[in-house]
């Protein structure tokens, strides 16, 4: 096993963005972990829906130093360029980016070929892009490439190439879940050598099976005009899990078990898949004007059931003072990172998550420290550390807090509206239950053609 030959600071900097990111992303799951390999010479691919968090949490799932190609522009600032050589990141010149460099990335594509070569681990997302759709975009044949000098440059030692799959739950959303997937593993040195002598014909085909193997751990829609209607078919769509189902990222492995079914019916018949979507939006369109959610309780549950969760929701919000009391403590920070952040966003929500940790650190970090010499002033120096270090996690509790006050004031407020309306109530909940019926007849339609993928959930 190769050694790790980034220098200490940069192999100190990996470990505390890693923690960092645990932080805001508390929940990480990987599924297929045993197609990792644990030492060697590996590629490994990913989509890249989240900037420069995606090569993070990489680094989180393979526990391994992996270098990454990096878009060239994000080397010319000081500080941000020497932090990314210290954890091994090298630049990628692209076309998009300046089109007269673009053949220097054939010199970057070779360094990354020469350091895969030598065993360490490298990373690369072959979209070229970090993007907010939901679907895999072309990719390109710089992967491919990396594998095929790597595999001259290692004198016959295994070369391997691992598809990794990022599906976020709410990428913006601070606490949110990640589902990270390990795809199936290619031997690029067995490749190479099944295509001897037409290596550009091995290069393409293997271009096009990592699109195809990437696109399998992804949330992918094959046309991206179904996107707007994930989130209601998520709250319409029967619950079936897959064998690797992890209870912690079940929303976001049911998301992809639809999009699947989805790209199936509307390339078996895009007619039919046509007239579903019609019904749907007809239905989203009668809730909205009713002012009603989709996902509202009032269409799973009824009767004692919908009274005893509300109830139960209602709980968990009504002894508010600890939140209120974080709410004080953490609104003058809280409302700079909220002002300041996007300012620095890019288009689409790709670096949301980014520059609210970037702004949010020295915020909420220099929050704290004045906050302990506040308390140390009128208190003791034991009462203003305990204090203060209790704040975080009194911070953590209010963030969920106020979600679940959310959920509750929305459910209420919907059920007010209906509560004195039962023939609309009753309209609503009938075709709510017919479209459920019509996906769920397609859901059975779908788990036929491709018996074992799913069994019914308990």
């Amino acid at each position: 096993m190769a050694a790790d030959p980034s220098p200490f600071f940069g192999t100190q900097l990996r470990r505390l963005i890693r923690r960092l990111i645990r932080v805001y992303y508390p929940v990480i799951r990987v599924t297929n972990a045993e197609r990792l390999p644990r030492e060697g010479a590996t590629l490994y691919i990913a989509n890249h829906p989240n900037s420069l968090i995606d090569p993070v949490l990489i680094g989180i799932t393979t526990q391994r130093p992996v270098r990454f190609m990096a878009k060239a522009p994000l080397f010319k600032g000081r500080v941000l360029g020497a932090l990314l050589r210290s954890v091994g990141m090298i630049p990628a010149y692209r076309a998009s980016d300046d089109r007269s460099s673009v053949r220097r990335n054939v010199e970057s594509l070779g360094v990354a070929a020469e350091n895969l070569a030598k065993g360490l681990p490298m990373g690369i997302f072959p979209e070229g892009k970090s993007h907010d759709l939901t679907q895999v975009e072309q990719v390109k044949t710089g992967a491919a490439r990396i594998a095929q000098q790597a595999v001259e440059l290692a004198g016959g030692k295994p070369v391997w190439i691992v598809p990794l799959g990022i599906n976020y739950e709410e990428k913006p959303r601070f606490r949110s879940r990640v589902w990270v997937a390990v795809g199936e593993t290619v031997d690029a040195t067995a490749w190479f050598a099944e295509h001897a002598g037409n290596e550009k014909q091995a290069m393409r085909q293997l271009t096009l099976t990592l699109d195809e193997r990437l696109k399998a751990v992804v949330v992918h829609l094959d046309d991206a005009r179904w996107e707007p209607l994930l989130d209601d078919l998520e709250w319409l769509a029967p619950v079936y899990a897959s064998a690797d189902k992890v209870r912690a990222v079940s929303r976001v492995q049911r998301r992809k078990n639809i999009a699947e079914a989805i790209n199936y019916f509307e390339s078996k018949n895009p007619e039919r898949a046509e007239a579903v979507t019609a019904r749907v939006a007809a239905h989203h369109e009668a809730l909205g004007q009713a002012g009603v959610r989709i996902s509202s309780p009032v269409f799973q549950h009824t009767g004692m059931a919908l009274f005893l969760r509300m109830a139960l929701k209602f709980w968990r919000v009504l002894f508010g003072v600890p939140a209120l009391v974080g709410t004080l403590l953490h609104l003058v920070p809280f409302a700079l990172v909220r002002l300041i952040a996007p300012r620095f966003e890019g288009v689409g929500r790709t670096t949301t998550s980014l520059y609210r940790i970037l702004v949010g650190l020295p915020f909420y970090g220099a929050w704290y420290v004045a906050a302990w010499f506040a308390l140390r002033h009128y208190t003791d120096t034991t009462i203003a550390t305990v204090s203060v270090v209790a704040m975080p996690l009194l911070g953590i509790f209010t963030f969920h807090y106020w979600i679940n006050a959310g959920v509750v004031w929305r459910s209420l407020r919907e059920e007010a509206k209906l509560m004195f309306n039962a023939s609309l109530l009753a309209g609503l909940r009938e075709e709510n239950q017919a479209v459920k019926t019509e996906i769920a007849g397609l859901g059975d339609e779908y788990r036929e053609a491709f018996p074992g993928k799913f069994t019914a959930q308990p």
